[in-house]
């Protein structure tokens, strides 16, 4: 089909469409899995980008009712309405130990302030591994669709007997097209990794910052 008339991102994208569906079973099995792997690590990134701007904003609220409230009880009951707040799931964690009377003596708070910490960051952490996968895995995936087209093309050429553009282009296509799409599932997924994990260093530290102005009150006894 000729291209002529048409705006240049038309073009472009109608010549790559075309290069898709020549490719071989191998490439679009290959360049269906970076699809997959490319969808997956998106929705990751932006639920994780939407979780911690809804994060960041209930924590300034509840740190501030936090710096008011004097009963633990009280504060602990308003905690449930920041679900998104790692400070406010820390104090309702340590009022159901206290509670409980899992958490006897101030000794074990430490610990177990330390603990809820872990989780929490455990919880941010989830599905990390996806992202860090597709980074490392998508660009090999891609370089193997790369190698079975040039390894196809060589081989029409020798069952031919004809180095033609004609002979080796649909060999060509499936390498150009797979390493195109294996960098392309791999570039976001490192970015929103990196990105991701600054973020919730940072979150890390200021929660960790949190833990210690709250033992300090349980520990004076501040609270009703």
């Amino acid at each position: 089909m000729g291209f002529a008339g048409l705006p240049v991102f038309l073009q472009v994208a109608e010549s790559f469409t075309e290069l898709i569906a020549g490719s071989g079973m191998l490439a679009k099995a290959i360049l269906v899995l970076l699809l997959v792997l490319s969808v997956v690590s998106w929705t990751i990134m932006v639920e994780k980008i939407r979780y911690f701007k809804r994060s960041k904003k209930q924590s300034a609220d509840f740190i501030e009712l936090f710096e008011k409230e004097t009963s633990l009880s009280s504060l602990a009951d308003k905690a449930t309405g920041f679900p998104d707040s790692p400070e406010a799931s820390m104090v309702i964690m340590v009022k159901g130990e206290i509670d409980s009377g899992e958490l006897r003596d101030m000794e074990h708070l430490d610990g177990f302030l330390d603990s809820a910490m872990d989780a929490i960051v455990a919880e941010w952490e989830s599905y990390l591994i996806f992202l860090s996968t597709t980074a490392t895995v998508a660009p090999f995936l891609g370089l193997l669709g790369t190698v079975w087209g040039i390894m196809s093309s060589f081989l029409s050429m020798g069952a031919r007997g004809s180095a033609s553009l004609y002979v080796v282009a649909p060999g060509i296509a499936d390498a150009l097209i797979t390493t195109v799409f294996g960098l392309g599932a791999a570039i976001p997924a490192v970015i929103g990794y990196n990105y991701i994990v600054r973020v919730i260093r940072r979150r890390e530290e200021k929660v960790g910052l949190f833990a210690v102005r709250f033992r300090t009150r349980l520990l004076e006894k501040r609270y009703s």
